[in-house]
């Protein structure tokens, strides 16, 4: 795991539940986390993301980091969750699902490490959007 690897994938669910609260039919395809104060994640939609207001966005996400909310972690089991989450990318013979919440913003499935509370990430920032192909864009962002 790297050093902020926690800080970014709990800013990238910020990031993902604003954007989606925001735009409807908008769903998070794939996040990477290939440097240590930076990630990306793409996004598939009808809708050219590159016309949100970038700084509208990042104000947004900070504001929900700054509010300090704890982040919980449990397992269930498929079928406990499975009408709730899209478990689609996961394998049939995956049995037990772990969810991570941000208390009373964001709840989903991710299997990787995250802060205990959003203050703990920091100041986020929204670098780059770009689209990558047809109906899918990237967004390059930060934690400091």
């Amino acid at each position: 795991m790297k050093p902020n690897e926690g800080r970014l994938q709990t800013g990238e669910h910020i990031l993902a539940r604003v954007i989606e609260d925001t735009i409807l039919g908008v769903r998070v395809v794939i996040a990477k986390f290939d440097k240590e104060n930076e990630g990306s994640v793409d996004f598939s939609s009808l809708i050219d993301l590159r016309e949100l207001d970038l700084e509208d966005l990042e104000r947004e996400v900070n504001e929900v980091i700054e509010r300090g909310l704890p982040v919980c972690k449990s397992v269930f089991k498929r079928e406990e969750v499975e009408d709730e989450f899209d478990l689609g990318k996961l394998p049939e013979s995956v049995n037990e699902i772990r969810l991570v919440e941000i208390e009373g913003f964001d709840k989903r499935p991710c299997r990787d490490p995250h802060v205990e509370n959003t203050k703990a990430i920091g100041h986020f920032s929204v670098t780059k959007v770009e689209k990558v192909r047809k109906d899918r864009y990237r967004f390059l962002f930060g934690v400091a």
